[in-house]
Parts: structure tokens; C-alpha cells; sequence
């Protein structure tokens, strides 16, 4: 809350009560503010808690959580501006004594007169957005930032303080086209550095601190803005590829759905000879390749069903052709072995009648041959 009002009293009404309407007189409130900031980290001094000031022995003053982060030489801790050594107690950087000049300037300032320290709540709106209130009148919130002068200004202020020919000519942008402030280290909220090493990759960022004393002591680094301008190249040309490439997908992606569609086929909208639209299938290369398949293999099944009665009609005739000719053959046979039947009848009573004229004759012969033989042995 004290720093909050701090900086509302260097930007607005002043350390001393009136109006720092001049380019001099904000740059007065300004130095008047910086000597109430730490300078390492740029912070407020606060009249307790982290930020509290401290002296070193060499005179100069840093805030508690500063020195905190500050590397120790045995117990010793080194001044980061001139580098001289301010021996610890069993206390640590606790036992160092307080800025109590700095602490009583800081109490007068945020306990003077009414309308010289502000609130947290008056930078913050109802619905929990930042307000930007305006430098030369809190009352009113402010729309513009002049870039010269680096104030927030309203629309009222802007122009009654730049009405003077010199301060007209200065550049005011809405406040959505400021510039954005820059970065700052990670450890101790000052303008950062970046770091070269590869082992630093993970949080480049420093300040110069951590690159004196810090755990970046000794180590390669460069200017943020050329270093983050070659990544903001790097990036551009990278989101330019992906936006061709991008383009490049959509372009397929709609040639494809027109494929698809020619494929499947859906509802056109047409319309009939009196004018009026009404919806329309049209069919597509797969439903009319299937009426194509379905076509040919109902000739074909037609084809086949006709040569099937053909073969079928061609086998009865044949067969009927043979079974004629079988038939015929049997009566043949029939009438043949009737007739064989007959012939061996005749042949049997052929053969009975020849056999008893022959065994007649042969019982003559036998009878004369015993009567010649009887008549041979009586002679």
C-alpha cells in the first residue's frame, strides 16, 4: 500500500502539495522517488516487511529481501554498487541496521495530507481490472500515454496540459498501444539481461547482480532486445511457414470435401420450371457405380438364367433321344429272346425225335451184331 501511494506521489501531486504540471516538475518527483527505491531492484522502500531499507558500512542502502539474495563472502556480504565488505553478525543480514531517515520520510509520505498516498483499492476496479488512474488528476482515469513525457493522461488533462505549442507536438497513444515495460529479472525486478550459457537455458534471464555475484558470475550473456528481436524474427518466420503451411491444409481440406461429396453425393438445391427452389438428391460416383454393379450382374443372372433353360431344354432332348433308342432295343431284345426261346423248343423236340429213331437203329445194329457173333462161334 505504501509503495502503491509512493508512486502515485511522484506521478501526481507531488512531494510537496502542488501540481508537477511541467516536464521539470514531474522529472523532480521523479528523482524524488527513485531516492525512495532500492537500487537493485527498483522497488519501493516499505516500512516493514521484505522491502525495508538497510545500511551496508559503505553508506548505501538496499532493501532487506535484496540483500537477502546477495552472495555471502564467509560472513561477509559485498556492496553491489561499490563492492565493499560489511562484516555479519551471528544475526546475519537481520542484524544490519535499518535506514531510519528513509523509514521516517517514508511514514511522513503515507501519512500526510489526504489526497498524497492512495490506495491499493483505487487501482483496482470493481470487477478486479487494473485501473490506470491520471497523472495529474487521481479523480479521473486515464484513456492516453504520452511517450514523451511518460505519463498517463485522461482525455481532459491531455489537453490542457499539451495546449502549449512545444508539448502538442508530443506523441499520445490509447493506452492499449503502450508500449509494454520491460522485462525484468525473475530474482530481483530489475530491467533484465540474458543469459548465453547452455546451462542456463531453462531461466535465461538476469540482471546485473546475478551476473557479478550471482549464479551467472562469469558466465557469456547479451543485450535482451537484439537477442529477443532475433527470436521475434525467428518467430515471425516460423508462424509465416505455418500460416502457408496452414493454408496449404485448408486448401487439400476443401478439395478433399469436394471429393468426398462427389463420392457420396447429397441434396442440391434446384429449381423447377415455375421458379420455385426445392432440394434435390444428387447421386454420387459410389452410388452410381453401384447401380452399374447391380446392372451388369442382373444381365448377367438373365445371361445365365437363359442358358441355364437352354443347356437343360438341350439334356431332356438328349435323354428322351436315349430312352427312346433303350426301349426300342429292349423289345428288340424281347421279340429277339422270345424267338431264341422258340428255336431251342424246336431244337429240344428235334433233338428227342432224332434220338429215339436213333436208338432204335442202334438197338437193330446191336441185336445184328450178336447174331452174326453167335452164328461165328457155333461155326
Amino acid at each position: 500500500m505504501a509503495a502503491l501511494g509512493l508512486h502515485k506521489v511522484g506521478a501526481g501531486t507531488g512531494l510537496d502539495g502542488a501540481g508537477w504540471s511541467s516536464g521539470k516538475g514531474r522529472g523532480l518527483a521523479g528523482a524524488a522517488v527513485k531516492v525512495l527505491e532500492c537500487g537493485v531492484c527498483e522497488n519501493v522502500f516499505s516500512l516493514q516487511g521484505d522491502k525495508v531499507p538497510q545500511l551496508l558500512l559503505c553508506g548505501h542502502t538496499v532493501c532487506h529481501d535484496c540483500l537477502t539474495r546477495l552472495p555471502l563472502c564467509g560472513r561477509a556480504v559485498c556492496c553491489p554498487f561499490d563492492r565493499q565488505v560489511t562484516e555479519l553478525g551471528d544475526s546475519g543480514v537481520w542484524g544490519l541496521k535499518k535506514n531510519f531517515a528513509l523509514l521516517e520520510l517514508l511514514e511522513w509520505l503515507q501519512n500526510g495530507p489526504a489526497g498524497q498516498c492512495g490506495t491499493a483499492e483505487a487501482a483496482i476496479g470493481l470487477s478486479g481490472e487494473s485501473i490506470i488512474h491520471c497523472n495529474e488528476d487521481e479523480a479521473h482515469v486515464a484513456s492516453v500515454y504520452c511517450t514523451v513525457c511518460a505519463t498517463h493522461l485522461c482525455v481532459d488533462c491531455s489537453q490542457l496540459t499539451h495546449s502549449t505549442k512545444t508539448l502538442a507536438k508530443h506523441r499520445r497513444v490509447p493506452l492499449a498501444d503502450k508500449l509494454h515495460e520491460k522485462t525484468m529479472c525473475s530474482q530481483h525486478q530489475v530491467h533484465a539481461i540474458v543469459c548465453l550459457e547452455e546451462g542456463c537455458q531453462a531461466s535465461p534471464l538476469m540482471c546485473c547482480v546475478c551476473k557479478e555475484y550471482g549464479k551467472h558470475q562469469g558466465h557469456k550473456n547479451s543485450v535482451l532486445e537484439p537477442e529477443a528481436n532475433q527470436i521475434r524474427a525467428s518467430i515471425l518466420d516460423m508462424a509465416h511457414c505455418i500460416r502457408t503451411f496452414t493454408e496449404e491444409i485448408s486448401d487439400y481440406s476443401r478439395k478433399l470435401v469436394g471429393i468426398v461429396q462427389h463420392i457420396e453425393g447429397g441434396e442440391q438445391i434446384v429449381e423447377d420450371g415455375v421458379g420455385m427452389a426445392h432440394s434435390e438428391h444428387v447421386p454420387g460416383t459410389a452410388e452410381n457405380a453401384r447401380s452399374c454393379v447391380r446392372a451388369y450382374f442382373s444381365d448377367l443372372h438373365e445371361t445365365l438364367c437363359h442358358q441355364e433353360e437352354m443347356a437343360l431344354s438341350v439334356v431332356d432332348a438328349h435323354v428322351r433321344e436315349k430312352l427312346i433308342w433303350l426301349r426300342q432295343q429292349q423289345e428288340d431284345m424281347t421279340i429277339l429272346l422270345s424267338q431264341v426261346s422258340t428255336a431251342c423248343l424246336h431244337c429240344e423236340k428235334t433233338l428227342q425225335q432224332v434220338g429215339w429213331q436213333v436208338s432204335r437203329n442202334i438197338g437193330q445194329d446191336t441185336w445184328n451184331c450178336k447174331l452174326s457173333l453167335g452164328y461165328k462161334q457155333k461155326g
